[in-house]
């Protein structure tokens, strides 16, 4: 199997792996950390909630901080309304505090899907639809490109990945992300690897990167011959162990 370097905007990853945003651990003083191990990665911030960042909430404002050594600076943004959204990458965008922006449609906290955010959003594919699409369009006057990382759905009734697979590539984020888990699953065994495989043949003109169950670098190139996704996300594997990254 050939690998091919990540693209996002103008930067090429390689190898094409992520550090995942968990909230409470990838602050600046972690990312630094695991940048030590592998310099030329993807650290993403810690999840930004965007009305938070629109409001200018003081605690919201210090997690969107960047140390000297990010010259990649990726964040997190989940929300459910299109035109705070589109404020919150503006603001972002107009202060020139990012280099790439994530969105998460895969928070299975029940604090947040009740408020139909996070896992939830997929449930309404034109809402999906609206947010992502407008989330490109102000992005892109500005440069910066956007991902999307998502679940497998809500629970194995109301599975969404397919679609909202489909749905961001049609709206034109640079790159996908699958947690091969259920919201309803939280981090429980094992994660489902062949839902990366069906959505790596369903979503074809953007790359599709798996997540889930990767706790060493073998289990990062095992998931990549299994699934044939194009890259790894890693969450909860480097945890106590960032030269993780290193090993890749």
């Amino acid at each position: 199997m050939t690998t091919k370097p990540l693209k996002l905007g103008d930067r090429i990853i390689w190898p094409p792996v992520v550090l995942a945003p968990m909230a409470g651990v990838t602050n600046q003083p972690f990312r630094t950390l695991c940048r030590e191990f592998g310099p030329g990665l993807v650290y993403v911030n810690e999840m930004i909630m965007a009305a938070a960042l629109v409001y200018k909430n003081p605690k919201t404002e210090a997690m969107i901080a960047f140390g000297p050594d990010e010259s990649f600076r990726s964040l997190q943004l989940y929300g459910s309304a299109p035109a705070i959204m589109a404020t919150a990458i503006t603001q972002l965008g107009r202060r020139n505090a990012v280099d790439h922006i994530d969105l998460n449609f895969g928070c299975p906290a029940p604090k947040v899907t009740r408020r139909g955010g996070g896992a939830a959003v997929p449930l309404k594919k034109n809402l999906l639809r609206e947010i992502v699409t407008t989330a490109v369009k102000t992005a892109a006057a500005f440069g910066i490109p956007v991902t999307c990382k998502f679940r497998m759905g809500l629970n194995d009734d109301l599975m969404t990945f397919i679609h909202t697979g489909l749905i961001c590539q049609d709206a034109g984020v640079s790159a996908i992300a699958l947690h091969a888990r259920t919201a309803q699953q939280h981090y429980a065994p094992f994660a489902r690897w062949e839902a990366i495989t069906e959505l790596k043949n369903a979503v074809t003109d953007i790359p599709v990167l798996g997540n889930g169950d990767i706790w060493e670098a073998n289990d990062a190139r095992e998931m990549m011959r299994v699934t044939k996704c194009d890259g790894v996300v890693i969450g909860r594997g480097c945890l106590g162990k960032p030269w993780l990254f290193r090993d890749m």
